[in-house]
């Protein structure tokens, strides 16, 4: 089997390392090929033609390709799980305005997209009133992420949990588990309208703290949105509603970055400049 390898291999008959053979060149590039006077087993000291290093170029340029496309294959995956995937493709940092209020919302999720890996599993809790941006930023956000290749997940609490319900209902285990998986194994979960549902049954709850908890394991971040007030934030007033004994609630706060959103509902601010004859602009300014 040896004898076998070895006449396999490109040896030359040159004995004497200072007569170096003519090189031959490389099939793909054209360049030569380099020399390298090696002991042979059998054969003893021979010149041998290595292989050219093109050739480790263009191998790790195939491995790129392939973990590009199994990349790929699962962000597509992911965005089948998204909410309103198409609305929500729109949305990025070009054509979000940033108003008054939402300046440190803006740069944090700039930021946190800018140093995404670095931050690991710390993500953002972003919260105020609602209709004040919240949902076109952190879009805006994953779209970028989006762009750099990394899989994201958006869903808003409601959907996830009538998604999940419903694999139950029709005892969809495969189904369950897919959903499941895709939201803990994400590069990132965007969880849209965060404590929307005040009356959780326990069932629910349990599948929220495995989603929060298993991302916490695997080293992943959430983002999540949450109409939650300043005060009702900073005294944990919805903590139980997750579960008795807060365990949901304290791996959440310790595991993102809290940012108030200060803006007002921008859909009340054009209401009301529609029925004032003014402008969104001029309705804010006599509101600061």
């Amino acid at each position: 089997m040896l004898k076998k390898i070895t006449n396999s291999l490109p040896i030359t008959d040159s004995i004497c390392e200072n007569n170096k053979p003519t090189p031959i060149t490389c099939d793909y590039c054209g360049k030569e090929r380099p020399m390298l006077f090696k002991n042979i087993p059998l054969k003893g000291k021979r010149w041998v033609n290595a292989a050219c290093p093109c050739i480790e170029v263009r191998e790790n340029e195939f491995l790129e390709r392939q973990v590009q496309e199994e990349t790929n294959r699962k962000i597509h995956q992911f965005l089948r799980l998204s909410s309103s995937i198409e609305e929500l493709r729109d949305y990025n940092f070009n054509n979000l305005k940033v108003r008054s209020g939402m300046e440190t919302a803006y740069k944090k999720v700039q930021e946190f997209v800018e140093h995404f890996e670095d931050n690991e599993k710390l993500g953002l809790l972003i919260f105020g009133e609602s209709g004040n941006g919240k949902t076109h930023l952190t879009a805006s956000g994953a779209n970028e992420l989006l762009k750099r290749g990394y899989s994201v997940i958006f869903l808003t609490e409601k959907d996830l949990l009538s998604r999940l319900k419903e694999t139950n209902n029709f005892n969809n285990e495969e189904r369950f588990f897919e959903i499941m998986n895709a939201c803990v194994h994400a590069d990132l979960l965007v969880w849209d309208d965060f404590l929307s549902s005040q009356r959780l049954s326990q069932n629910e709850k349990d599948l929220i703290f495995q989603i929060v908890n298993g991302r916490e394991r695997a080293n992943k971040p959430i983002w999540f949105t949450s109409n939650l007030t300043e005060e009702e934030f900073i005294k944990g007033k919805y903590a139980k509603v997750l579960d008795d004994k807060e365990r949901t609630w304290s791996r959440i706060v310790g595991n993102t970055t809290p940012v108030f959103n200060k803006a007002s509902d921008y859909r009340k601010l054009r209401a009301i400049a529609r029925l004032n004859n003014q402008s969104i602009e001029e309705i804010e300014k006599e509101t600061i």
